[in-house]
């Protein structure tokens, strides 16, 4: 018996347009998500300073929580630096592992920590070394209950970077963007971290405690002389 085939029939433009999109997007995820079979050299120092301006830094744990979510090999600095009047600042660097996820927007975990995200903005930093680094800066606040029973709402700025091999940007989408481009384009692959620069505002809460434009300048502060001490001068050639 002879048999036909059916007639093939042309896609139109636009559906074969949205084939090659999805195709294009399905082999960009691939390359997100898929493990990589060796780590690259981070572009960052993975020590933080002893001291930073007249800030003493001492070394904190890592959460049970960070532990728990994050894959093993994620590496961690953590210190909280104080003056011992009352001026704290929490610094915390994360480093990729051999699995991107280690590396993601706090936006994401600091509502599960009880932060609300009240707006961000990208801001200026002039660096001790004369560069200029943009960080993201969060404005996130939750509700706190004093001593005394009283409930108040505390403030706290939160400001992050992102820092890849001779690269460096405040955007999360920026990083997805450049890491898919450098691994096709230059074989290049970034083993990214971010940086995290925190002070709670504490105006109303303690005698003496800064307003918020006060913290800020304080956390601009000490990002300009943090640095370029754990940075080389080399990210900032984009």
């Amino acid at each position: 018996m002879e048999t036909t085939s059916a007639p093939v029939q042309s896609l139109p433009a636009w559906r074969i347009a949205g084939l090659a999109g999805l195709a294009a997007a399905t082999a960009a995820a691939c390359l997100w998500i898929t493990p990589e079979t060796a780590k690259s050299e981070p572009g960052i120092k993975m020590e933080l300073p002893n001291t930073v301006g007249k800030l003493w830094g001492t070394e904190q744990p890592i959460s049970e929580s960070e532990k728990a979510i994050l894959p093993e090999d994620t590496g961690f600095a953590k210190k909280l630096y104080s003056d011992g009047l009352g001026n704290d600042i929490h610094c915390q660097i994360v480093l990729a592992g051999a699995e991107k996820r280690s590396i993601h927007r706090p936006e994401i975990c600091l509502p599960g920590q009880g932060w609300i995200v009240k707006s961000g903005e990208v801001i200026p930093v002039e660096l001790g070394n004369g560069r200029t680094l943009r960080v993201m800066k969060l404005t996130v606040a939750r509700p706190v209950t004093l001593q005394n029973g009283e409930q108040r709402e505390l403030t706290n700025l939160f400001c992050y970077w992102f820092v890849g091999k001779d690269t460096t940007t405040p955007h999360h989408l920026s990083r997805v963007v450049k890491t898919n481009l450098d691994m096709l384009l230059h074989n290049t692959n970034h083993r990214w971290a971010y940086v995290i620069v925190s002070s709670p505002v504490l105006r109303g809460f303690v005698p003496g405690g800064k307003d918020t434009a006060e913290t800020l300048a304080g956390i601009k502060k000490f990002i300009a002389e943090l640095a370029p001490q754990i940075m080389p001068d080399t990210v900032f050639k984009n």
